[in-house]
């Protein structure tokens, strides 16, 4: 804790639904954006269906570049914690 200092943290997590709808949008298959994103198409399938829920911030990363689009676009924000220190 921060004394005297007031911390904010805003939550963020990957979002399955954003990562499909861009891939798709941009006419990608699920194989392809594995292979550019050097990750396997049946980590991307799992990813997308929601059996995967947590990339690493690596992959994020790769999966973003990829696509041409920045992480948090792939990401949803959840909230935000606000305590005072």
């Amino acid at each position: 804790m921060l004394a005297g200092k007031e911390v904010n943290t805003v939550l963020a997590k990957f979002n399955a639904q954003k990562l499909r709808k861009i891939r798709k949008d941009q006419k990608m298959t699920q194989s392809s954006l594995a292979e550019k994103a050097n990750s396997t198409d049946r980590y991307i399938r799992d990813l997308e269906s929601g059996r995967k829920s947590n990339p690493s911030a690596i992959l994020l990363c790769q999966m973003s570049g990829a696509l041409g689009v920045q992480m948090d676009d792939l990401m949803e924000i959840c909230g935000d914690d606000r305590s005072n220190g």
